[in-house]
């Protein structure tokens, strides 16, 4: 059986979760880039829980703003396996005035600026959302609001709306002319997230107020919705610290079939999945992708690397701006790109070597190569990644064995290079890593050395390119793949 851990996102107020004991922080990071806020995890009672604020501590995001992909995949990455969400509504009903909690248990989504799924291009799932929320999980929240003495209603339709605006009043009529319940702007995509990433999700949805189709409250402001919000905070928290209370020890399967939604919901033949997009999937679809494993493998072993996957623009600019730029260094008119500065940045590092590890996980790669001297940092942290071997191609006079040799063209003028010949094995898998490609006289030199020695070389691969200089062409000519993680123009 699994472990139960309950997770708690805070809508619009709730930006913290007081009584937690053992309080701290999860450095998690996701590959859907970064959530609202770090999670925090600790524990009442014998009850885990992880608390996420989804518009940041201090109300930093918008309702659009918001990253749903990276909260919910966190949130799993967590161990999560129940999530109730916090959500400030708006009422189109007489009976569900300002302050009263509703348990809805049906989504309209008229949102259209958001990510709605993790699958897509390279691996395509559908998965169910006819019953989208748990009715065991939301049994557990009405009966703790029952003990706590918080009036609540069973059953309702949330509708979803883009924001960060407020409803017109055409909208707001329509809305209530179609029997929805109560609006908010943060449900979807959220609760499809939670349900590809099968994690058994509900709403407690929290009315501040009547929308404006209401005659004699035909206007929402910010301040009257606040006012409300604080009340139904402190009876939220209350209603959340008596479920932990007597939450199942271990996960409850869910009637609506939350904790196996993915069970036959992927379509792409595991031959045609993109491992790329795998390794982003692990957390999320972990569970039934492992069946497919061997099928990814072969996959992405046999397939030629396509270097057109853009990288996640967060990502980009996490990288970009942690290396330096010297300028007419080592002579007059060069720009020096420094990746020190970026390897002295633990995220930055940590990130740039994931992104150099993607296109060949789930593959078999045999060695890496790294090139003097700064591609043997990368190169060994991408080899520990890999489960392969590391390859020094070391500048002339630094390896003590049988070795080979090559000389070669570079920026600068011209130097020698080595590797020992008993380094690569004939028809051995090797990828080429270093910082940087200028010119391509160094990266060409090393590739040649490894083909020399029989190895395949699948791919060479770097974290800048300089493509005014025209490296890659060369390497390509070989008929050696190139991956670069940025370009700078220029020299």
């Amino acid at each position: 059986m699994t472990k139960a851990v309950l997770g708690i996102i805070g809508g619009s107020g709730v930006y913290d979760l007081p009584g937690l004991e053992d309080l701290h922080e999860l450095p998690i990071e996701s590959p859907w880039g970064e959530t609202s806020d770090v999670l925090r995890a600790g524990r009442i009672g014998e009850t885990e829980i992880v608390f996420l604020p989804r518009h940041g501590r201090g109300h930093r995001f918008s309702p659009s703003d918001i990253n749903y992909r990276a909260n919910i995949d966190a949130m799993k990455r967590a161990g999560v396996t129940d999530l109730i969400s916090l959500s400030a509504c708006g009422s189109f009903r007489e009976d569900l005035p300002p302050a009263s909690f509703v348990l809805v248990d049906q989504y309209v989504d008229r949102t259209h600026k958001r990510e709605s799924s993790f699958f897509g291009k390279g691996c395509v799932a559908h998965v169910s959302m006819a019953h989208p929320v748990g009715p065991r999980l939301c049994d557990h929240i009405a009966a703790a609001a029952d003990k706590e003495n918080v009036p609540l209603i069973r059953g309702g339709t949330y509708v979803t709306m883009e924001g960060p605006q407020f409803s017109s009043l055409a909208e707001s009529l329509f809305y209530k002319a179609a029997d929805y319940s109560v609006i908010g702007m943060t449900a979807m995509p959220e609760a499809k997230l939670a349900r590809e990433a099968e994690i058994t999700y509900a709403t407690l949805a929290m009315v501040t107020d009547f929308d404006c189709w209401h005659p004699d409250h035909d206007v929402v402001d910010v301040a009257s919705v606040i006012e409300v919000m604080h009340q139904n905070i402190e009876k939220a928290k209350r209603v959340i610290a008596r479920l932990a209370q007597n939450f199942p020890r271990e996960r409850e399967d869910c009637p609506a079939g939350s904790h196996k939604a993915l069970e036959h919901a992927i379509m792409t033949a595991p031959s045609a999945r993109d491992p790329v997009l795998l390794v982003k999937l692990d957390a999320v679809a972990g569970r039934v992708l492992k069946a497919a494993k061997s099928l990814v493998k072969e996959k992405a072993a046999h397939s030629p690397l396509k270097d057109k996957r853009p990288m996640n623009s967060s990502i980009s600019d996490i990288l970009r701006d942690a290396i330096r730029t010297i300028p007419d260094y080592p002579k007059p008119g060069i720009l020096f790109r420094d990746i020190t500065t970026l390897l002295g940045n633990a995220r930055a590092f940590r990130r740039a070597v994931d992104e150099l590890v993607q296109p060949f996980a789930g593959g078999k790669v045999d060695q890496v190569a790294g090139i003097e001297a700064r591609g043997f940092i990368l190169g060994g942290a991408v080899a520990h990644q890999l489960s392969a071997g590391f390859v020094p191609i070391r500048k002339k006079g630094k390896l003590p064995h049988a070795k080979v040799s090559i000389a070669y063209s570079l920026e600068y003028g011209v130097d020698e290079m080595e590797v020992h010949k008993d380094a690569i094995t004939p028809g051995q898998s090797v990828i080429l890593i270093d910082d940087l490609i200028a010119t391509g006289g160094t990266a060409v030199a090393a590739a040649k050395l490894l083909q020399g020695l029989g190895a395949h070389v699948e791919a060479a691969c770097f974290v800048i390119d300089l493509p005014d200089l025209g490296g890659r062409a060369k390497l390509e000519a070989l008929g050696v793949p190139v991956r670069t993680l940025l370009a700078f123009e220029g020299h």
